[in-house]
């Protein structure tokens, strides 16, 4: 029994680290900046990114930057261990507060997704 508690524990805690984190910035009304940080090993194809004050959601359309904000081609995120999103939206109804970041770890496989909660501070 105590073999088995060990193994979940670890378990968990390894789930606990691939999961990848993330930052939110508000630029203006409709541009949001969010920056990822992940294994520099585990390749991360974003899919979608939704903005939500908590009952209302929208996806926006997003580039690919550096983790400086600058424009970047990243194509395959392999090899870094963080990036940026430039995140545009249209004029929104409401203030979000939340982002749910969906994403893929290999071509065509499940997509993830995590909920990155707005800094209070911006």
């Amino acid at each position: 029994m105590k073999n088995w508690i060990i193994l979940l524990l670890f378990g968990f805690i390894v789930a606990s680290c691939a999961t990848p984190k993330a930052t939110i910035l508000q630029k203006s009304s409709s541009i949001f900046v969010i920056a990822v940080e992940k294994k520099a090993n585990s390749p991360m194809d974003i899919v979608d990114v939704q903005l939500s004050d908590g009952s209302q959601w929208v996806s926006g359309s997003f580039q690919y930057t550096d983790k400086n904000g600058m424009k970047n081609g990243l194509l395959n995120t392999k090899g870094y261990d963080s990036f940026g999103l430039k995140v545009s939206t249209p004029e929104l109804s409401f203030d979000p507060i939340k982002a749910m970041i969906s994403y893929r770890t290999e071509k065509d496989g499940v997509i993830k997704s995590f909920l990155v909660e707005f800094d209070s501070n911006n």
